[in-house]
């Protein structure tokens, strides 16, 4: 079947359908290998009240025609759209253009949820009117079978409240867009939306919904499994596109200081930004990118925290985040981080260890 771009080719649905409470936006690139393990996730959840629209973003391999018999056995739960290709953020708006629900919740085609995980995600927003829900992420290894690490929250207290009353919101809540339940009005009374066009555009979406949100509650529980190490995925691919995180940056502290919340959350913000951009960098962008994608990247996320920050170097969040002196003088000086990120992976990674690395949101 041919199927013209932009249209909707299965779940047609009426304007006298009532909305579901939740929906869950799939967007779908060439993942035929992994989408059926995904959608059976979804179809298999314990709350019942939710519609699944999937955006396949024109695909070239056999996930459309999967979609479509997925979306032909189901048509009452999956409400299937095609777009032509424009990414993975294009593909969340797309989708959000034809969601319905009070809610929205998105899951990349690769990973897959637990059976409870919209009824706990739910049950939170609406007990705790909440429009902000986290839950824990249980990540696994592609073509392993077995079930990876989950690190339960460690501090619960900051959660329950705006970020407004708790700044710490910032660096305790992740990054990713995929475990959390969304208010509906959290979207619409922002206008904000996912940025077209650069990879990692997670980052400047949950962190601009943050501020707009009521309060941000947290369901310690791993309902979400992502898929980790695929070899053909976004974070697995350490070259020049990790230069749109530091763009991913640009839009969001352009968006505080454009709502007047730059300066009241300067300190969280430097922080956010040194985990992502320098702490958080070490066990994998650093250790495996080639030699002028690292230098680009270093230049370019100097150069902004220079531009936003000032004399950063020197600030306190430096000096917590990194207690070893040794440490914070390679994270906080160019030319030693890239002396040391020339270092062979055996003594990099022991040196790491014996100065304290470990997971900075931790």
């Amino acid at each position: 079947m041919t199927v013209p771009a932009d249209m909707t080719y299965s779940g047609d649905r009426t304007a006298a359908d009532p909305a579901p409470v939740v929906s869950v936006i799939v967007p779908v690139y060439n993942v035929e290998r992994y989408l059926a393990e995904c959608l059976d996730s979804l179809l298999a959840q314990t709350f019942h009240d939710f519609e699944i629209v999937v955006v396949d973003d024109g695909s070239t391999d056999g996930s459309a025609a999967l979609v479509e018999r997925y979306a032909a056995r189901s048509p009452e739960r999956i409400h299937a759209v095609r777009k032509p290709n424009g990414g993975l953020g294009d593909a969340r708006n797309f989708g959000m253009s034809h969601a319905r629900g009070a809610y929205l919740a998105f899951v990349d085609a690769d990973d897959t949820v637990t059976p409870e995980f919209l009824e706990h995600l739910v049950g939170c927003a609406r007990e705790r009117d909440a429009e902000f829900v986290i839950c824990g992420t249980l990540g696994f290894t592609d073509g392993s079978s077995e079930a990876g690490d989950f690190y339960p929250e460690p501090d619960m207290s900051v959660f329950g409240r705006s970020l407004a009353e708790e700044p710490r919101l910032l660096y305790r809540v992740d990054a990713s867009a995929c475990n959390k339940l969304y208010a509906r009005t959290l979207f619409e009374r922002t206008g904000i939306r996912f940025p077209v066009g650069i990879a990692f555009e997670d980052l400047p979406t949950t962190y601009r919904l943050l501020p707009a949100a009521n309060r941000v509650e947290k369901v310690d529980e791993p309902l979400y499994r992502y898929r980790q190490r695929r070899a053909d995925s976004i974070t697995y691919a350490y070259g020049a596109n990790f230069l749109d995180l530091v763009e991913g940056f640009r839009i969001l502290d352009d968006h505080y200081a454009a709502e007047g919340i730059f300066e009241p959350n300067r300190e969280p913000l430097l922080r956010l930004h040194l985990v992502h951009l320098i702490a958080g960098r070490y066990p994998d962008f650093f250790l495996r990118a080639d030699a002028a994608s690292r230098r680009a990247f270093v230049d370019a996320a100097f150069g902004l925290l220079g531009e936003r920050f000032g004399e950063w170097p020197t600030s306190p969040v430096c000096r917590e985040l990194w207690p070893d002196p040794r440490l914070r003088a390679i994270g906080t000086r160019k030319p030693l981080l890239l002396a040391f990120c020339r270092v062979p992976d055996r003594a990099y990674l022991a040196a790491l260890s014996r100065m304290g690395a470990f997971d900075p949101l931790r």
